[in-house]
């Protein structure tokens, strides 16, 4: 057991031999003691001249034995919490385990803190603490115990310290496993199992093992450091300000990350830096080129409320919010599988739960779902998701209803609201417009580069020599929602500041070339299988993100129709549909007109008491400036409503809660959807919303993006992006037929038959154009350096991938199949295949 942490610090197996001891107090003792040898004596006595050796302490959490639950109802999730405290008082978390799930009275974590530097004579104190883990609400505090350090040792204390030979000899000394009575507010609530193990190295050994990770200079940062509310997640996030930022950098261009709550994380960015520093980084440079910046680890302070001082450590890396006014931010978690038992720590009972979670959201779907939303627009902000339930006042369930309802919101929803900026920030002037961008055209350029950095990154990881395991990783897209640059630079400064990224490590591991050949054959199947749903992520995503934006900006003639469709909004169920109305696309002064049902029949309120139910619009058309990407906009405002029937019966109540969906339609099939928000419990609602459908300068933006991503994207047919819902009036014609009274909602999943067909093909087609480019992509790099006509290259590769490739998607005589694969299986040996033979030439 004391293999691991010895060997953490530097202490290899071979130095370390376990013998019994007799009992103190209850458990074994377990002794630790060095190799004697005496070419290493020599070895050590020489490494002693040149520098002193350093000692550590390193803490073992084993288990902990609660007498009484402190859940509410069923079984308890502990996990414990580690402080170091010094002789000065500061107290600084160095660690805290797993949670072990419906562990509840007896956990075992056996887990190892890092090593923390000791003196013989250290009066420095350690706090064990025991939480009980809550998914929703705080944890709850079981106990805790605080024991001066030197007195885990025991009587081994003097023998670690006795003689200059033992000073002088790197190794490691174990301390008894000691029993320690936990205490809430005087009473013992339980008791907990840890150990100590003291550990000397040299001084060069010890920035080797023991301080491995990359330093940040405290002389560059502020201090105090300022603690940050939790958006999502639980670990703590603090405020960083440099003190002469570079003349590109912001003074919070960084952010800080408590290390306690990534330990795991902090090795991925390490390694991944390791490896950046190397030529070509094994293949992964276009793939680690996602992840975030980082600048090591940081040991500062922070000032508490009672005026204490707490030091942390802090994992240093960029800070999106720097530099914005107002961050709009999606993290979205990819894979359709994200967690497996027994995976970095995972427990079964913990891999079931999260499996659970992966098949009722949008992860079983399309292989990724929506874990937060910062910045959230007007609209979707208004959608309360428990407003169904009557429940107010209470910010930790509302929280955690928000988390479900984005989890379930399939790509195409989550992106609507993405580029949602009808409200915020506000509209310009027709004279303001002159100067600035408006808030359509800011969004038509962060959606194109948005498309073109997703398609590389799905390009980048058909790169990858060797199949990943990112369990749990996720993308986060982001922009600056909060300000309307200046019109001659503001094209540059939007493609600036649109994120990509890839973060979010703590389960994940960087694997290598080496790495990957020296797995077992089962090991490189399971990175095949992750890396695959993986991928599937990635693909679909990309995918997402171009529909979207070839359905909202890729309209160069004009749009047709525009159908007002209004709804209740309904948290737990789907929407009830109220009532509709069709109008063409033209110059509308503020009109009011009459709403129908699917039959045709005119929508009344409360039988016909209120008369009927009635929209209030108007349509405008507006030019942009020369030189603008759009020729203009067509401008949708939804005024108001008024004697809209009630639909909320069944929670008692004699109101509804509408909202507008704007479905427009142009002559080229295509079709932009928005909404307006929700207006809570009312049949008169007062909306005052205004959209734009714009009207672009050039129709091939899309393939601009997807060229800029990859020269090798092949030309797309009109097909590849089908439309994300054709409105019911559209498929129906001027006179429907008797329908449904259901709209689809953020709960639906529901697709007739025959679109689910259409939109497998489309996607199959992407994949396939994402293979192809990748393989050019590599192909070109090399034709270029040995002379050869890039344009040429990438001709003959798409013509041979084409022609290999048959109608089932499965490539014809290049191949074996021993292993019984799937089609997905095949095309992904042979593309990596290919990419090898390219190489190889």
């Amino acid at each position: 057991d004391l293999v691991e942490p010895c060997r953490a610090m530097g202490c290899t197996s071979s130095s370390l031999s376990k013998t019994a001891a007799p009992k103190r107090g209850g458990p074994t003792l377990l002794q630790a003691e060095t190799s004697t040898k005496q070419g290493d004596s020599r070895a050590e006595k020489e490494r002693h001249d040149q520098g002193l050796l350093e000692t550590f302490a390193v803490l073992r959490v084993i288990k902990a034995g609660l007498n009484r639950s402190f859940d509410s109802y069923g079984r308890m999730d502990p996990f414990a919490v580690v402080a170091w405290i010094t002789e000065g008082g500061v107290e600084t978390e160095i660690s805290r385990t797993r949670t072990d799930w419906n562990a509840h009275f007896t956990p075992h974590w056996d887990h190892n803190c890092r090593g923390q530097p000791f003196a013989k004579n250290s009066k420095d104190l350690v706090e064990f603490q025991v939480m009980e883990g809550n998914v929703i609400g705080r944890d709850t505090f079981c106990g805790s115990a605080r024991v001066i350090v030197r007195d885990l040792l025991g009587e081994r204390l003097s023998s670690a310290f006795s003689s200059q030979q033992n000073a002088t000899a790197a190794g490691a000394i174990s301390g008894p496993i000691v029993d320690l009575s936990l205490e809430n507010a005087g009473e013992v609530t339980g008791t907990i199992t840890v150990q100590a193990l003291i550990v000397s190295r040299t001084q060069e050994e010890a920035l080797e093992f023991c301080h491995k990770f990359t330093k940040a200079e405290p002389s560059l940062f502020k201090a105090p450091v300022q603690r940050l509310g939790v958006s999502g997640g639980s670990a703590p996030f603090f405020r960083l300000e440099l003190q002469s930022p570079h003349s590109e950098q912001a003074v919070d261009h960084f952010i800080g990350k408590d290390l306690s709550h990534a330990e795991d994380e902090v090795w991925f960015y390490e390694e991944a830096m390791s490896l950046l520093r190397t030529p070509g980084a094994q293949g992964l440079a276009p793939l680690l080129g996602f992840a975030f910046e980082y600048a090591g680890v940081l040991r500062s302070f922070e000032e508490t409320s009672a005026g204490e001082r707490r030091e942390n450590e802090l994992l240093v890396m960029r800070n999106l919010r720097s530099g914005c006014a107002q961050l709009r931010m999606l993290d979205i978690k990819i894979g359709q599988k994200t967690a497996q038992a027994g995976w970095q720590g995972k427990s079964r009972s913990a891999a079931l739960r999260q499996s659970l979670v992966d098949g009722i959201t949008n992860s079983s779907c399309e292989g990724f779902r929506l874990e937060g939303f910062d910045g959230r627009p007007p609209a979707l902000s208004s959608m309360d998701p428990l407003l169904d339930l009557g429940v107010t006042g209470n910010a930790k369930m509302a929280k955690k209803a928000l988390r479900v309802m984005l989890q379930r919101m399939t790509g195409a929803e989550m992106l609507n609201h993405f580029l949602d900026v009808h409200q915020e920030p506000l509209e310009l002037g027709e004279d303001a417009l002159q100067e600035k961008l408006s808030p359509t055209e800011v969004t038509e350029l962060v959606a194109h580069e948005v498309v073109g950095r997703l398609t590389q990154l799905a390009i980048a990881c058909r790169r990858s020599p060797v199949p990943q395991k990112w369990i749990g990783s996720s993308v986060g897209l982001a922009f600056d929602a909060g300000k309307l640059p200046a019109r001659a630079t503001g094209e540059e400064e939007i493609r600036k500041t649109t994120m990509v990224h890839i973060f979010d490590w703590g389960r994940s591991e960087l694997n290598t070339l080496d790495k990957h050949l020296k797995l077992s054959e089962k090991d490189q199947h399971d990175r095949g299988e992750f890396w695959r749903y993986y991928m599937g992520g990635i693909d679909r995503l990309a995918w997402e993100a171009a529909r979207a934006y070839r359905h909202r900006f890729c309209c160069a003639s004009r749009w047709s129709h525009v159908n007002f469709q209004i709804s209740d909004f309904d948290s737990m169920s789907d929407n009830d549909f109220i009532g509709r109305l069709t109008v063409p696309v033209e110059e509308t002064p503020e009109t009011s007109a009459e709403i129908i049902t699917h039959t045709g029949n005119h929508v009344v309120g409360d039988f016909g008491f209120r008369g009927s139910a009635k929209l209030t619009y108007s349509i405008t058309w507006r030019p942009y400036p020369k030189g603008s990407r759009f020729i203009g906009a067509w401008r949708i405002c939804v005024l108001r409503a008024e004697n809209l029937p009630r639909q909320d019966k069944l929670q008692l109540r004699t109101t509804s809660d509408p909202f507008c969906e704007i479905t427009a339609m142009s002559d080229d099939m295509l079709c932009c959807r928005q909404l307006t928000s929700v207006k809570v419990r009312t049949l008169d609602p007062e909306w005052g919303e205004c959209f734009e459908l714009p009207v672009v300068a050039d129709s091939g933006n899309l393939e601009s993006a997807l060229q800029r991503a990859s020269p090798g994207l092949v030309s797309l047919s009109p097909g590849s992006f089908p439309e994300e819902r054709l409105p019911r009036w559209q498929k129906e014609g001027p006179l429907p037929g008797l329908s449904a009274t259901k709209s689809h909602s953020r709960w639906s999943f529901s697709a007739e038959r025959s679109e689910t067909a259409e939109l497998e093909k489309a996607l199959e087609a992407w994949k396939q154009n994402l293979d192809s480019a990748s393989a050019t992509f590599v192909a070109c790099e090399l034709g270029s350096g040995a002379g050869v006509a890039a344009d040429d290259v990438q001709i003959g590769l798409q013509e041979e991938f084409q022609a290999q490739v048959c109608e089932g998607g499965e490539l014809r005589d290049r191949c074996w199949n021993p292993d019984g694969l799937g089609s997905d299986d095949i095309q992904s040996k042979a593309n990596m295949w290919e990419i090898q033979e390219v190489r190889s030439c």
